[in-house]
């Protein structure tokens, strides 16, 4: 029963020893378990190297391996970390001056429209305005018009008294008008009109 104790012991002590296995992604061992699957995932191989007690170099070579890797891995998960917040950041940006051009292209519409309203508004102003003039012009050429053929009738009664220094002569304004056309008429191909040859 002796032997079976120690024989169960021995048993138990060579299954409880480990041996030490690291895994190798490409050229430098795994940091973690993500970075075993990730590789994985990858390349669908992981390596797997069995670290011995006895090589005590190779064990500190391996740690300084592993360190470098872990080191390496933080400065490219914080990269990753600086460059996604860099991408959110430019992309609020550029949606927050998205935002601000629609706001821009929006009241420049307004202003558009409002500036077309005033512009028709003060079309319609002007038009009834033109309007206006035009019938208080018309008015008024409709009372000189009257207030002319007023005064011609007024004239036409009128008589005209010419002093020639030889006689006073009397003329009404219809036969005055009658006499220049007479004189224009007979002096038509002389040279130099007399204008004192006044006919009978």
């Amino acid at each position: 029963m002796k032997n079976l104790f120690y024989l169960i012991i021995f048993f138990v002590i060579i299954g409880c020893s480990t041996n030490k296995v690291v895994y190798w992604c490409g050229d430098h061992p795994c940091i973690n378990k993500k970075e075993k699957e990730a590789y994985f995932k990858k390349t669908m191989v992981v390596e797997m190297k069995e670290l011995k007690k006895t090589n005590i170099n190779n064990n500190s070579e391996i740690e300084k391996i592993m360190q470098q890797a872990k080191l390496d891995e933080k400065k490219r998960i914080k990269q990753e970390k600086d460059l996604i917040k860099q991408a959110k950041l430019d992309e609020k940006r550029r949606i927050k001056e998205e935002k601000n051009l629609a706001k821009q292209i929006q009241k420049d519409e307004k202003q558009r429209i409002e500036q077309e309203k005033d512009l028709i508004k003060q079309t319609k102003l002007d038009e009834k305005k033109r309007i206006k003039e035009e019938k208080n012009l018309a008015k008024q050429i409709q009372k000189d018009e009257k207030k002319i053929i007023k005064k011609g009738r007024e004239t036409s009664k009128q008589k005209v008294l010419i002093d020639t220094g030889f006689a006073n002569i009397e003329i009404e304004a219809t036969k005055f008008k009658e006499l220049v056309e007479k004189i224009t008429k007979k002096n038509l191909f002389r040279p130099y009109p007399d204008i004192n040859d006044i006919p009978n």
